[in-house]
């Protein structure tokens, strides 16, 4: 070989050496960083905000009175229950854009997504939940947890392995996915409020306003034990729970309690509450509490499980709490009455979207 294609050689791999670095620290740059999706219920958009930064840096406009939106797995899709217009509004991550809005039943208000990205599951009014084919973009069947009543379930969620739907309608109710027929319905505590699931799905986590058992005023969190559908634990919350975050370890929660019954001896009755208790869930205890600064809502806690951000009403604002203090970091303003909060890891925002609807 030439000498002089031996030193076009060694520039080229001197170069590549050198640029290396800066490749790496890009890709872990995009990685690291996450974009939080907050639903306005009262302006009818959804914020997107740059957790690096904790700015706003999109808006994207959706149905009526949005509620608790859920992310696909791969984090191409986030599905947005728009309860005003009874409708999902499904965006795309990479653009921060509406792709799509998909009719459903009657006043939707959660929704999650199975993990493999097939269907989505979506929590209206009268206990019935509509289940739409994301390949089709529609509406293929719905299922009535229990019998009609007022209001809406206010908690749904899927098993890690996609065979099980998880929905709050008086009781826990168990939805078999394959053939969408309820194969179980247990007690979980008295009104119950909120609900989530620990990330390998053994145990189901469910706020509830009234206690379990013996009807109480300070509320707690039912821990069940996803294979035998039984209550192994009950933590006290000290306030009317609703919203409940469990972090990606699985090791603790992070809970709205916009509420607190409050007897002063000549009085009682419940008072708003600004505190998001954070719980330990090794231990099965209440260990502190965050001030939001007023009543919180939805909340959602970070990928990298470092921080929650909280939704604040009546502020207009997301409080950003440190996860492993229970500080609160800082607040961003969002649209008005923000409800829910879902995360998109940073790293799917950099290529295309693995399954796509339909443009309706």
């Amino acid at each position: 070989m030439k000498r002089s294609s031996l030193l076009s050689i060694s520039l080229r791999k001197h170069w590549m050496l050198s640029f290396l670095p800066a490749a790496l620290a890009l890709s872990a740059a995009r990685l690291e960083a996450q974009s939080a999706y907050v639903t306005n219920s009262g302006s009818h958009n959804v914020s997107v905000i740059d957790t690096a930064t904790d700015t706003v840096v999109a808006t994207i406009p959706v149905g009526i009175n949005p509620g608790r939106p859920a992310a696909a797995a791969d984090g191409a899709r986030i599905y947005v229950p728009n309860a005003g217009s009874d409708s999902v509004s499904v965006l795309r991550t990479d653009t921060h854009s509406l792709l799509a809005t998909i009719a459903v039943g009657d006043g939707p208000a959660v929704a999650a997504v199975a993990p493999n990205g097939a269907r989505v599951y979506v929590g209206g009014a009268n206990g019935l939940v509509s289940v739409i084919d994301t390949s089709l973009g529609s509406l293929v069947a719905t299922v009535a947890a229990g019998a009609p009543a007022a209001g809406s379930i206010n908690g749904i969620a899927v098993s890690p392995n996609g065979a099980r739907a998880y929905v709050l309608w008086g009781e826990l109710v168990v939805i078999d996915t394959a053939t969408l027929t309820i194969v179980d319905s247990v007690y979980a505590g008295n009104s119950v409020t909120g609900l989530a699931l620990s990330p390998d799905g053994a145990r189901i986590y469910v706020p509830t306003a009234f206690g379990y058992g013996d009807f109480n005023f300070y509320g707690s969190v039912t821990v069940l034990d996803a294979s035998s559908l039984t209550a192994t634990n009950v933590i006290g919350t000290w306030s009317l729970p609703t919203s409940i975050a469990v972090s990606p370890d699985g090791t603790r929660a992070h809970v709205s309690t916009p509420s607190t019954f409050v007897d002063t001896g000549y009085g009682a009755g419940y008072l708003p509450s600004p505190w998001v208790a954070r719980l330990d869930l090794s231990a099965n205890t209440l260990i502190s509490g965050a001030n939001a600064g007023a009543s919180a809502a939805g909340l959602a806690i970070t990928p990298d499980g470092t921080r929650a951000y909280v939704a604040v009403p009546s502020q207009n604002r997301v409080a950003v709490v440190e996860s492993s203090t229970n500080v609160v970091l800082r607040t961003v303003n969002v649209g008005t009455s923000p409800v829910g909060v879902v995360f998109v890891p940073g790293s799917n925002l950099q290529s295309a979207p693995t399954r796509g609807l339909r443009r309706r």
